[in-house]
């Protein structure tokens, strides 16, 4: 089985990558300028780091002339809670922070990069997945969770940077 074909097998239903750099072209910004970003996840209230983090970020965009977004990290979904969109947007407004992009309220987000939820983005993920596949850069793991944690933990021992190696050799 060649890169190709492995790809297609797991990834049968992707776009292609072309399809996406079509449809978020480059912005169309001056040079310099900077787009930001805050992704909190919807577990909670906005704590001091991530207020802190997302001045920063909305100042950065706003002095460059730049773009400041906020997408939201939702893919720990046991973790989330009611109404937790809600209490990010309505925090950062609370301190004057309003992006320019990204999501307004538990359904509505405004720009033209979105979506602007995490877990609404896989098809994109999926087709740049693909993308890496096809070109023998990505490869599937078929570790079990138990042998994913027995890796990481031999090499946290051996003062390593967890990281898997296997599995890069020619199919």
């Amino acid at each position: 089985m060649d890169y190709k074909e492995l790809a297609d097998l797991i990834f049968p239903n992707a776009k292609p990558i072309e399809y996406y750099e079509e449809k978020y072209p480059a912005r169309n910004l001056e040079e310099g300028s900077m787009v930001t970003r805050f992704a909190p996840s919807p577990t909670g209230f906005i704590h001091i780091g991530g207020l802190f983090g997302s001045i920063v970020d909305t100042k950065l965009a706003t002095q460059s002339n730049g773009v400041f977004i906020l997408r939201i990290e939702d893919t720990d979904q046991k973790r989330e809670i009611q109404n937790g969109i809600a209490q990010i947007v309505n925090g950062l407004a609370d301190f004057g922070i309003v992006p320019d992009e990204g999501m307004i309220s538990e359904t509505e987000e405004k720009g033209n990069y979105g979506p602007y939820k995490q877990s609404d983005r896989k098809d994109i993920y999926q087709a740049y997945a693909k993308s890496l596949i096809q070109k023998g850069l990505a490869y599937p793991c078929f570790c079990s969770p138990e042998e994913l944690d027995e890796t990481r933990q031999k090499q946290e021992t051996a003062k390593l940077r967890p990281r898997l190696l296997w599995g890069l050799g020619k199919m």
